[in-house]
C-alpha cells in the first residue's frame, strides 16, 4: 500500500471514528482533536486555532471507592496507559470515560488521548451486580427463613410439647406432693422457653439497639454471648454512650454480631476483643471499630467454611453507608475484622 493511501485511510479514520481523539503537547494542550471529540466536549469559547489545556476537560480520574483524583495524571507517563477518567461535556454534565493515553513523539512531546464513554457499560454492569445482589440476598433470607424455622421447630415446638403433655397428666395426679413437682417441671420447661425466645428475639433485633443505642445493645449483647457459648468478649466501647444515625448503629451492631458469631463457631477461643471509638482527623468524624480473635483463622482465598454470605453481609452493609470494612486473617494467626464508617 502506498503511504499516500495510508494516510487517506488514517485522516479517515480519525474524522469519522465514534472514538474521541485528541492529540496533545507536553504541557498538556490540545493540538488537535477529531469531529466527534469536538461535538461531545465542551468546547465554549475554543479556537481552534490556538491551544487549549485537557485540563480544562478533565475532572480527574477514578482511582476506586468513588473518588476522583488527578494525581499520577496520564500527562507524565511515557508508557501507554488505559483508566477511567471523568470529562466535562457540551451539556456540563460530567461523563465517565474509558481512555487510553500513549505518547507518540516522544521529542515533541505529542501524545494521543482517545476516548469512548463507559455510561452504557456502567449500566449493563449495575444491573449485572444488582442482579447478582439480589440474587444472594434473596438467598441470605431464605437460608435465615431455614434457621429460624428450625430453630422454633426444635425448640419453642418441643418445649411447648413437654409442657402439654406434663399438663395433660395434671388431671390424672391424685397426690398432692406429686402433682407438685409436675407443676414445677412445668414451670421449668416454660422458663427455658420464655428464654429461647427472647434469645431469637434479640437475634432478630435488639430493642436495646432502637432504645439506648449502640453502647448499651453492645454490652447486652456481649453478656448474652458469654452465657450462650461461653466466650469472653473484652471490650473497649469509646463512645460515651453517644446516639448516631440508626442506620449507622445497625450496620456497626451488625457487622460486630456477625464477627463475633463467626469467633464462635470457627476460630475455636475463649476470648474475642473488640474495639469501637469515634475519631477525628483531618477527613472529619468517623466511627471505627475492630474485632479481633486469636484463633484458628482461614485462608481468605479459600471457599468459606459457610455460605460466606456473613462475610459478603459485611461488605453490603458497611458499603451502604460509605464506609470500609477489612478482613485480614490466615491460617493459625486469627481473624480481625476491622472498617470505619464517616459521620
Amino acid at each position: 500500500m502506498k503511504e499516500a493511501n495510508l494516510i487517506g485511510l488514517l485522516e479517515a479514520m480519525f474524522h469519522q471514528s465514534k472514538e474521541m481523539i485528541l492529540f496533545v503537547n507536553g504541557d498538556g494542550e490540545i493540538v488537535y482533536m477529531n469531529a466527534h471529540a469536538s461535538r461531545t466536549l465542551d468546547d465554549t469559547d475554543y479556537d481552534k486555532s490556538q491551544f487549549q489545556h485537557i485540563c480544562s476537560h478533565c475532572q480527574g480520574m477514578y482511582v476506586g471507592e468513588g473518588r476522583i483524583e488527578c494525581n499520577n495524571c496520564y500527562l507524565h507517563m511515557d508508557e501507554k496507559v488505559t483508566f477511567q477518567v471523568y470529562m466535562r461535556t457540551r451539556d456540563g454534565s460530567i461523563e465517565p470515560f474509558i481512555a487510553n493515553f500513549q505518547r507518540i513523539d516522544p521529542e515533541e512531546g505529542i501524545s494521543v488521548f482517545t476516548l469512548n464513554p463507559l455510561s452504557e457499560q456502567l449500566k449493563t454492569q449495575e444491573m449485572e451486580h444488582q442482579k447478582r445482589l439480589t440474587q444472594r440476598i434473596i438467598q441470605a433470607q431464605e437460608d435465615e427463613r431455614k434457621r429460624i424455622s428450625r430453630d422454633l421447630h426444635d425448640g419453642v415446638t418441643q418445649e411447648l410439647l413437654n409442657v402439654l403433655l406434663e399438663m395433660r397428666l395434671f388431671k390424672y395426679i391424685e397426690d398432692h406432693d406429686a402433682l407438685t413437682e409436675k407443676m414445677q417441671k412445668s414451670e421449668e420447661f416454660l422458663s427455658r422457653l420464655l428464654d429461647y425466645v427472647r434469645n431469637i428475639s434479640v437475634e432478630l433485633r435488639p430493642a436495646s439497639l432502637d432504645d439506648l443505642g449502640l453502647e448499651a445493645a453492645l454490652k447486652t449483647h456481649f453478656k448474652w454471648v458469654e452465657r450462650q457459648y461461653g466466650m469472653t468478649v473484652e471490650c473497649h466501647l469509646d463512645m460515651h454512650n453517644k446516639r448516631f444515625n440508626p442506620e449507622v448503629e445497625t450496620v456497626v451492631y451488625r457487622i460486630i454480631q456477625e464477627a463475633i458469631f463467626n469467633a464462635a463457631k470457627y476460630a475455636d477461643v475463649e476470648t474475642v476483643e473488640v474495639d469501637l471509638h469515634e475519631i477525628e482527623d483531618i477527613s472529619g468524624h468517623s466511627l471505627n471499630f475492630e474485632i479481633r480473635d486469636g484463633g484458628l483463622g482461614f485462608d481468605l482465598n479459600s471457599h468459606p467454611l459457610g455460605t460466606g454470605l456473613g462475610l459478603f453481609g459485611m461488605n453490603e452493609r458497611v458499603s451502604s453507608v460509605n464506609g470500609n470494612v477489612t478482613i485480614d486473617s490466615a491460617p493459625g494467626n486469627g481473624t480481625t475484622v476491622s472498617g470505619s464508617i464517616p459521620l
